[in-house]
């Protein structure tokens, strides 16, 4: 990574945490406000755009020379096995099916107390989440600082930084969230296992496929399976830690040679 790499993304981080911070105040005032629920959605959305902002606020000092349309193609054009697509799905949808069965055994619960989302709920949620950190965050995180990390560091090494990164950012809606005391430190701690091992994972089928869409797709089904099954944020955070954790072990385990060497061909990515 070359000094003026690592300058600029110093500048990118500080810029992407403050603009959502200043925007996460100012949602903050709109719901004191007591505007309606669908403007209060909306700029809760463009919160999570921050990371993008920022790549089109410095985007030619971080590639002087492309065009942004030449970024955006480089990062989506490229072809994608459709199994790469339903293996990370069918591998998040085993975690979340084994948390909620670990959390109603845990608790003594009978699984037909179980209360799902419903049928009109779905539409509207997959849009929500579309719209917000899946489409917002990607070309931020994965598009531009995992790249540029990737030229320093082993895939491993840099999906931490990132994963450390992308988890703290979001640490004004953590200390929102309604916990306090133990139980914040309980979310804190489960929220960040869970986005440093999911940023393992995103790495290692980003790399093979060269496409933000297959982060963005990971991204986007880590947030709706969340909402599938109704129960408290929290317990279910901490069961599904350990399976994205476990899962992000097995992968560096398995393919060792892809994410623990620094390997040149991952490097004609976009950087």
């Amino acid at each position: 990574m070359e000094k003026k790499d690592a300058r600029n993304i110093k500048k990118y981080i500080v810029l992407t945490y403050t603009i959502f911070w200043l925007l996460l105040g100012l949602t903050g005032y709109m719901i004191f406000l007591k505007v309606p629920l669908y403007t209060q959605v909306i700029i809760k959305n463009v919160c999570a755009w921050s990371p993008t902002f920022v790549i089109l606020i410095m985007f030619k000092k971080l590639y002087p020379d492309i065009t942004f349309k030449e970024y955006i193609k480089l990062h989506f054009m490229k072809k994608i096995n459709p199994m790469v697509f339903l293996v990370s799905f069918l591998l998040q949808a085993f975690i979340i099916v084994i948390a909620v069965l670990s959390f109603f055994t845990i608790n003594n619960r009978p699984l037909d107390t179980m209360t799902f989302i419903s049928i009109s709920n779905i539409i509207p949620f997959i849009i929500i989440d579309l719209t917000a950190g899946v489409l917002g965050e990607e070309l931020g995180w994965r598009g531009y600082a995992l790249n540029i990390l990737q030229n320093k560091y082993i895939p491993l090494m840099a999906s931490l930084i990132v994963g450390l990164i992308w988890g703290f950012w979001h640490l004004p809606l953590m200390i929102l969230s309604g916990y306090s005391g133990l139980e914040l430190v309980y979310y804190i701690i489960a929220f960040m296992v869970t986005v440093i091992s999911l940023s393992i994972i995103i790495t290692f089928f980003y790399n093979k496929s060269k496409n933000i869409l297959i982060a963005m797709w990971i991204h986007f089904w880590f947030n709706f399976l969340l909402k599938i099954v109704i129960i408290d944020l929290l317990p279910l955070l901490i069961y599904i830690s350990f399976g994205y954790l476990i899962l992000a072990i097995f992968v560096v385990i398995l393919y060792k040679n892809e994410m623990l060497e620094f390997n040149a061909q991952v490097q004609q990515n976009l950087a």
